[in-house]
């Protein structure tokens, strides 16, 4: 990835809300939610927890996160921003064809 486009991600993922937390147990459940919601979205942030960060280091933390075959985008603090692998889907409104209907 060019360095100009690294950028542009790094300025797009400050306005980011972090989706979801990484707590030191049950790493294999946390990487399927980062997984699930990488298919959703092109980028998440992920905010790591202090009991997290007591066990080990969040070099480490977002390194082991990085299982998903996605990109890290920034590392700041306690929060990460991975770019996924996957072809985003677009989402059916279905809730307005169906009240359409009715």
């Amino acid at each position: 990835m060019i360095k100009s486009d690294m950028q542009k991600l790094k300025a797009l993922s400050a306005e980011l809300i972090p989706t979801s937390g990484s707590a030191r147990t049950r790493k294999r459940s946390i990487v399927l939610e980062l997984r699930r919601q990488l298919k959703l979205q092109k980028m998440v942030k992920v905010k790591m927890l202090k009991a997290a960060l007591f066990e080990s280091s969040r070099e480490e933390i977002a390194h082991e996160l990085e299982h998903t075959r996605c990109t890290i985008v920034d590392l700041k603090g306690a929060t990460a921003v991975y770019l996924s692998p996957y072809r985003i889907k677009k989402r059916l409104k279905t809730t307005s064809r169906i009240r359409e209907r009715i």
